[in-house]
Order: structure tokens, then sequence, then C-alpha cells
């Protein structure tokens, strides 16, 4: 059947064959770092996603840094680092639940974490503050350490700090999720390409000797017959 074709339609086989392969070989390729590119996306998504996180533990920390800090020496310059905090963790939560809007159920964690902190501001925090600045007016600071040693504070820590490692570890399995992702479609891809590439340079060769064949042969063929009428 090669052999019957024209000489025009066998060059044109041999050379529309491998742009065909390496346009194949192009579209493996993007569709490879289209893949690559979307997960790096989420992967740097989720370092940001923890990063945040660790913020908004961090400012419910120094809430209660500053808190026992003003519990201990009645200044008020102690609780600079719990006003800050308060100042900064609901903002931080609202930006982070943006964050993860495609996931409800962080969402959800991180609106549990909100209401234990308001709960520990409003039930533990306003009113040990409110009591240590009556220690003046009669009470003692065995009152107050008393009151320390209650603990009702440490029930809404637990529980929050128990909440944002739920969140976190959500989180870093994602991560580990993602990355794994990354790496498969990277080997997915560099074996497309090899296996590609070895198949269009096979294909190539053939064709080329193929075709090679076809178009010298016969014009071997003339050339022998032309020799033999010229004798």
């Amino acid at each position: 059947m090669f052999a019957n074709m024209k000489t025009r339609m066998k060059v044109l086989l041999g050379t529309c064959v491998p742009l065909v392969l390496t346009a194949g070989l192009i579209a493996v390729a993007l569709w490879g770092l289209s893949g690559v590119n979307k997960t790096i996306h989420w992967v740097n998504h989720t370092h940001k996603v923890l990063s945040e996180a660790d913020g908004i533990v961090s400012s419910a920390v120094n809430m209660e840094t500053g808190m026992r800090g003003f519990l201990l020496a009645g200044k008020d310059e102690f609780l600079e680092p719990y006003n800050n905090g308060k100042k900064a963790f609901r903002g931080q939560v609202e930006d982070l639940q943006k964050t993860v809007s495609d996931n409800p159920p962080q969402v959800a964690r991180l609106a549990e974490a909100q209401k234990l902190i308001d709960d520990w501001v409003a039930n533990v925090t306003e009113p040990a503050i409110a009591f240590r600045r009556q220690v003046g007016a009669g009470k003692t600071m065995d009152d107050v350490a008393a009151r320390v040693g209650e603990g009702k504070g440490k029930v809404y820590f637990d529980k929050f700090r128990a909440t944002m490692k739920e969140f976190r570890d959500e989180e870093a399995g994602l991560l580990s999720v993602r990355e794994n992702q990354a790496t498969e479609t990277t080997e997915l891809t560099t074996t497309a390409l090899i296996g590609g590439g070895g198949t269009a340079l096979l294909v190539g060769f053939l064709l080329a000797w193929i075709i090679g064949k076809g178009i010298s042969g016969p014009i071997d063929s003339m050339t022998r017959a032309m020799k033999r009428l010229a004798n």
C-alpha cells in the first residue's frame, strides 16, 4: 500500500506524522505543567492557612499571658498583650475563614474556636480582671490566687487548643496529599514525555527508512532500466 503511494503523499506523510507526534508531546507537557502549577497553588495555599492558624493561636496565647500578668502585677501595662491579642484575634479568624471558604468543616472549626474565646473572655477573663481591680478595695492576693486556682479558663483554653489542633491536623493532611499529587503529576508527565519522545523518534526513523526506501527503490530501478536501454 505504501509502495503504491505517490511520492508527494509519501513525503507529506513523513513530514506530518512527526509533526502530529510533536504536537501531542507539547499537549502532554502543557497538561502536566498545568497540573503541577495547580497543585503548587494549593500547596502554597495550605502553607498560608497553617501560618494564619498559628497566628490565631499566638494571639490567643497573648491574651492569656496578658491576663495572667495583670492578675499578678495589677498594673494596666501588663494588659497590653491581652488587649492587642483580643483586637487581632477576631480579624484573624475572619480572614482565615475567607481563605478556607472552600472547606465548610474548617470554617465551622474556626467559628467554634471564636466562640470558645468569646466565652472565655466573657465568663473568665473580664470577671478576673475586674476582680483584680478590687484587690485594693479590701481583697487580698490570696483571693486572687484562689480565683486563678479555680482553673475556669483552662477548660475553655483546652477546648480551644483541641479545636485548633483539629483544624491544623486537617490542613496538614491536605498538605501531604497535595504534595504527593504534585510528585505524582511530575512523575507521570516525565514518563509520558520520555515514552512519547521515544515513540516519536522510533516512528520518525521508521518513516524515514520506509520513505527513503520507497522513493530510492523506484529511482534505482529506473536508473538500471535507463542503463540497460542506453546499452
